[in-house]
């Protein structure tokens, strides 16, 4: 298992590092990075760790850029996530549904120094594995993909605006113009950990997991960051796990200061 963090040549050095975390349980191979990108701050949160009951889990969250309170909505959505899951893989989509909304409301409720609302909220992808079996939850536009015999599924929504506008589109509710008119603010989200009321949560319990499959979770950062081939590319390695870190070093470079912070867990099924 590998952690590693990075920086462009035109920022400062990022966050040391958390404490080491226990092995993966047999079977199983994980890498995770966290880099800095062209940002001021860090505000991407991750972790994975064995739960007491034998299952994994893995969580990604990303602070709410433009709010304040980011950096620290992240940390709290996904220590909170931890809490929340249990010992067990979660049996239904309604019990990692009634996590994430336990969650939007602890992100909600938070404070800053000077006591008032922090104004904060975070994404959060999610997943819980046993024997055979996962499931997983997200909230936001962090993404969640299967990559099982050589194609990337991206399992979950991207909760912005641009989802509700494609609906709209198919559904005959607006005309092409109206909605090439809307687009550009396709990106702002609808639903996110801190929102106080969740709009849209994606969720599944009970997925088959086989040997050779690769689940990665991220933030819009790192999906972003990679071109579809280079994510591809990565993905299809050959060695276990793949290298996060020297895959997206070399696009987050080219990026410069408009980098944003790009955090990934790559699980492999050995």
């Amino acid at each position: 298992m590998r952690l590693r963090w990075g920086k462009t040549k035109r920022q400062s050095a990022p966050a040391p590092p958390p404490a080491p975390r226990p092995p993966a349980p047999p079977g199983l191979a994980v890498d995770a990075v966290q880099l800095l990108g062209g940002r001021a701050a860090q505000q991407d949160a991750l972790d994975y760790r064995l739960l007491p009951g034998g299952a994994f889990a893995a969580a990604v969250c990303d602070g709410m850029g433009g709010l304040n309170g980011g950096e620290q909505a992240a940390r709290a959505a996904c220590a909170g996530f931890f809490a929340a899951c249990g010992a067990a893989v979660p049996a239904t989509a309604a019990a990692l549904e009634g996590i994430a909304r336990r969650l939007d409301r602890q992100v909600a409720a938070l404070r800053g120094a000077d006591g008032r609302p922090l104004d904060g909220g975070s994404t959060l992808v999610a997943a819980v594995l046993g024997p055979g079996r996962l499931a997983w939850l997200a909230v936001g536009d962090s993404r969640i993909g299967l990559w099982r015999g050589g194609t990337l599924r991206w399992l979950n929504r991207l909760h912005n605006y641009r989802l509700e506008l494609d609906e709209a589109l198919r559904a005959g509710d607006l005309s092409r113009a109206e909605y090439e008119a809307e687009l550009p603010r396709g990106p702002a989200l609808l639903s996110y950990l801190g929102c106080g009321g969740l709009k849209y949560v994606d969720a599944q319990a009970g997925l088959a997991w086989q040997p050779g499959d690769r689940l990665l979770l991220c933030s819009d950062g790192f999906a972003d960051l990679l071109p579809a081939p280079a994510l591809a590319a990565l993905l299809a390695a050959p060695q276990s796990p793949p290298d996060l870190a020297g895959a997206a070093l070399p696009w987050l470079e080219a990026k410069g200061k408009a980098a944003d912070n790009a955090s990934a867990i790559l699980i492999r099924c050995q």
